[in-house]
């Protein structure tokens, strides 16, 4: 079984420790300490988990952190660190679950390549979600329920089509599979 690739390996507990100071530091801020316990009890069990192998840390990180960036917005907590925190959090998982893929997928020729691209990848991703996020927190624009219906399925249309193209450009679990087919034999 491969190991971590290396880049993912210091990106990973980055991803994992810019969620969890983004949420403590905007719940901080507004004075709820409990919670800012919590999620330092939370991300310090995601980077025990990632480093002790558990599988299952990622999925549960990324749900914990969503739901107190949720809370936390529910609070009048600063909108940009629930936001960032966020993203952070789900890079983190992005880069779990493609570590994990690494892995199963044996040695893998271009790993390295493949690496950097994801990684490459996933910071234009988390760069443009807060780029535009911080703008749609910025701005004020009220519509009615039938435009904002509108723009919702165009969203949605407009994302499942980004996600078709990232697929057929190989960025998900089938460049894996097509690149577990190129294994090396260590036979060989």
């Amino acid at each position: 079984m491969n190991e971590t690739p290396s880049l993912t390996a210091k990106a990973l507990p980055a991803s994992i420790v810019l969620a969890t100071g983004a949420l403590a530091l905007g719940h901080g801020l507004n004075g709820s300490w409990s919670i800012v316990i919590a999620i330092a009890v939370l991300g310090g069990l995601w980077l025990l988990g990632q480093w002790r192998g558990w599988g299952w840390t990622a999925s549960v990180g990324l749900a914990s952190f969503v739901i107190i960036a949720a809370v936390g917005l529910g609070m009048s907590v600063r909108n940009i660190w629930m936001l960032t925190g966020v993203v952070g959090a789900l890079s983190a998982w992005d880069l779990d679950h493609f570590a994990q893929q690494m892995r199963e997928s044996g040695q893998v020729k271009g790993a390295r390549a493949l690496e950097r691209r994801h990684l490459q990848r996933l910071l234009i991703v988390g760069g443009a979600s807060l780029l535009l996020g911080a703008v749609a927190l910025g701005a004020r624009v009220e519509f009615s329920f039938g435009v904002a219906m509108l723009l919702g399925v165009l969203a949605t249309l407009g994302l499942t089509r980004a996600v078709g193209f990232l697929r057929r450009q190989g960025t998900g679990s089938a460049s894996l599979r097509r690149a577990g087919d190129q294994r090396i034999d260590s036979q060989e």
